[in-house]
């Protein structure tokens, strides 16, 4: 009987069986006549969603379409005995059994057959490791014009520490920030840490490269960090965390405490299997994470500080370059990294994990007495240093700067960075001191004028004016909106234009107490604030639709328009809060 007149499912073969690291039974199948490689099924995904399973076969050329033919495929699975491990199963990237998995690739020679499945993960994530160009081609065009730019050696060299990690003490998680004005190269920066390792494959995302949003990542952190794990993870610009600064804030705060925290959370759905990470992860900002914390009226300490540690531009620099290796200017060396980036990648990971494996296989104290050599000198010229400038760096953070600079000088003594080692080791020094000796955001010193806190609220006004709900145009319906969860409200009521903002909003903004006291009461007085005829500064507006009476109303402080306009706003609040539905004169 040959292929075309057997039963569709007969033509499925179980090549074997397997588990993974907590004992869930996985199965290998194949199709007779494709050349097509089935990623291992576990028993919990046949059972969940077989749909799954029969869609992969099908597209591997078994054609089981009709139910008939899946069902005689399932009847098979079920009088099948229990059969030896014939290979392991892997859900994460990353070291398994004296190999390096990635997604299209085992790099060694595993002690035990592997077979990697990683159907739990974004494929377009599992997509972007690939390589373009070889080895020669992204040292002449990249790895040579990073010679002399400490930020670029530092991103080469961060991009190279995943693999290290489980053979180094010190830190094994955590991130970098490099900050700075925009447009000065940072997301270049980026770009060539995530050169490392691939580019995305899709149009839209292989601009950037390697790099994540941090948008996108605020919604999937765990899943973006296993499809990650023991590589690198780049985030490009914090402004795009969220829709106002206290979002951005938080979004940062709360991503970068998860993205240190090593390991996913438990839940129901993987009670006992629950997964960790460990890589150092990159990110880009128009702000150092004092400045957007301040932005957002958020609390940080040196616990966040040493999870998430501040790159600044290097003083006197072109943006973020100190040498422009004969480009016209930094936005010109920009442009034509960001294009090298996206045709040379990938060849830089694939042979530092070939020695890397060697070594690990051939000389196992050898390499690690070399990467903790490397990290102790670091942290001693680290010393040295900052006991001269007077500077107490955190422990963490220098821990992690340490790796940095053993992953880099173990790639220039397997001649993959052609720099020289004290270079790199200035360089990487360079990046921690810098962001020690940069002057700190200083807290906001309480302002003991009323000018002055009438001048910050119209400021507040002012900056987020966009980011107004406007009531006039539509109101949200009650249960579906959080009072507050805007940065404000415009409306129209009784023929008068307001400005509305709930209690904690303007504690933010003004503080509390007798200045801000006194503030409100000015306010009243000259017809700017409404006030309530008991005489509270707090009042009863119409905001929520959907509702009869009083139900729809929120307690509000209530600000007339002409606030803006009475501090020379006049044409900035006609162009933003024209409402259609509001063409009355203010009256």
């Amino acid at each position: 009987m040959n292929d075309e007149t057997l039963d569709p499912a007969d033509r499925i073969t179980i090549e074997g069986e397997g588990h993974d690291e907590w004992g869930h039974r996985f199965f290998k199948f194949a199709v007779r006549g494709s050349d097509r490689n089935i990623a291992p099924f576990s028993t919990k995904e046949i059972m969940d969603k077989p749909n799954g399973l029969f869609g992969e076969l099908t597209n591997a050329g078994a054609n089981i379409f009709q139910q008939a033919a899946r069902t005689n495929f399932l009847r098979r699975l079920d009088g099948l005995q229990s059969q030896s491990d014939k290979f392991k199963v892997v859900t994460r990237l990353g070291w398994n059994s004296g190999a390096f998995v990635l997604p299209n690739e085992i790099v060694g020679q595993p002690s035990t057959p592997l077979e990697p499945s990683f159907r739990h993960l974004d494929p377009q994530l599992l997509a972007k490791y690939r390589v373009k160009g070889s080895l020669e081609d992204w040292q002449l065009k990249i790895g040579a014009v990073c010679s002399g730019n400490s930020r670029l050696m530092f991103c080469t060299s961060l991009g190279l520490t995943g693999p290290i990690l489980h053979l180094v003490s010190g830190p094994h998680s955590g991130g970098f920030q490099l900050f700075g004005p925009a447009e000065s190269g940072k997301t270049a920066a980026a770009m060539v840490t995530g050169s490392i390792w691939g580019c995305h494959r899709s149009p839209e995302r292989r601009e950037n490269g390697f790099s994540e949003s941090w948008h996108t990542t605020a919604g999937k952190v765990e899943l973006t960090a296993l499809a990650h794990n023991e590589t690198v993870l780049v985030l490009d610009e914090t402004k795009r965390a969220g829709r106002n600064d206290r979002e951005r804030a938080q979004a940062v705060l709360d991503i970068s405490f998860g993205l240190a925290e090593n390991v996913e959370r438990e839940r129901l759905t993987n009670l006992g299997s629950v997964r960790g990470w460990r890589f150092y992860f990159l990110s880009t900002s128009n702000y150092s994470l004092d400045e957007l914390a301040q932005r957002g009226n958020c609390e940080i300490d040196d616990a966040e500080r040493g999870r998430f540690v501040d790159i600044p531009n290097p003083n006197g620099g072109h943006g973020i370059y100190e040498e422009l290796h004969g480009f016209a200017d930094g936005q010109n060396f920009t442009d034509k990294l960001k294009i090298r980036c996206r045709k040379f990648y990938g060849a830089v990971a694939q042979e530092f994990l070939r020695k890397l494996v060697q070594n690990w296989t051939t000389d196992r104290a050898g390499l690690k007495r070399f990467l903790k050599e490397e990290r102790l000198a670091y942290l001693q010229v680290l010393e040295a240093k900052a006991a001269v400038e007077n500077l107490r760096p955190l422990n963490r953070a220098s821990g992690r700067f340490a790796t940095v600079f053993a992953a880099g000088s173990w790639a220039i003594r397997y001649e993959i960075f052609h720099w020289q080692r004290d270079y790199l080791l200035q360089a990487v020094l360079s990046c921690q001191l810098d962001g020690l000796t940069r002057p700190k955001v200083q807290p906001e010193q309480p302002d003991t004028s009323i000018s002055d806190l009438r001048t910050k609220l119209v400021r507040y006004f002012r900056e987020h004016r966009k980011e107004f709900m406007n009531l006039d145009e539509k109101m949200p319906g009650l249960g579906k909106h959080t009072l507050g969860s805007v940065p404000g409200y415009f409306a129209t009521f009784k023929r008068k234009k307001w400005l509305y903002l709930t209690a904690d909003q303007l504690t933010r903004i003004i503080g509390r107490g007798g200045r801000p006291g006194k503030l409100k009461k000015e306010l009243v007085q000259v017809g700017m604030m409404a006030s309530t005829p008991g005489g509270k500064f707090v009042v009863q507006r119409p905001i929520f639709s959907g509702a009869k009476g009083n139900k729809g109303y929120g307690s509000v402080h209530a600000f007339r328009l002409k606030l803006l306009k009475d501090e020379g706003h006049q044409q900035m609040r006609e162009a933003v809060f024209a409402s259609p539905r509001a063409k009355h004169k203010e009256s």
